[in-house]
């Protein structure tokens, strides 16, 4: 097996393996391999030189890539998810996930989260409802007419 082959290989497991061990950082290095591995197809060169560049070329994507492009290789902080603080529920529609009863709480979906419900009325899984009120984490819900 050449050692322009054995470059890609890597790389490309290298590259792989970033989807089962998330952050970002061995990938750099798989690009870096393939490179190696491209450049070595058609210069052949000494295994020292192509070590020292595949470091080299890995350190340099890793750190210019996470400094020049922060964007990319952040998530959304925790303080830009809407807050639900307060009467901002109120009148807003959700959908029942599990059966609520005066005497027995459920669960409804409301912007993508499921929450604790309680009503005075009998509502149906799938029924739309309207949330009356807030009470910590447990939403007061009336059924939609």
């Amino acid at each position: 097996m050449t050692p322009c082959l054995v470059w890609i290989i890597a790389g490309v497991l290298l590259i792989l393996s970033e989807f089962v061990i998330p952050g970002f950082i061995i990938g750099f290095f798989g690009v870096a391999a393939v490179i190696v591995g491209g450049i070595s197809c058609f210069a052949p060169w000494s295994a020292v030189w192509q070590l020292l560049t595949f470091a080299l070329l890995g350190v340099v994507l890793l750190i210019g890539c996470r400094r020049f492009m922060p964007g990319v290789f952040k998530g959304k902080a925790a303080t830009e998810v809407p807050d639900i603080d307060g009467d901002d529920v109120k009148g807003k529609e959700c959908v029942c996930v599990e059966e609520i009863s005066s005497c027995k709480e459920g669960k409804v979906e409301f912007r993508g989260a499921l929450w604790s419900a309680k009503s005075d009325e009998e509502i149906k899984p799938g029924s739309h409802c309207v949330v009356v009120a807030r009470e910590n984490v447990t939403l007061i819900v009336k059924a939609k007419f």
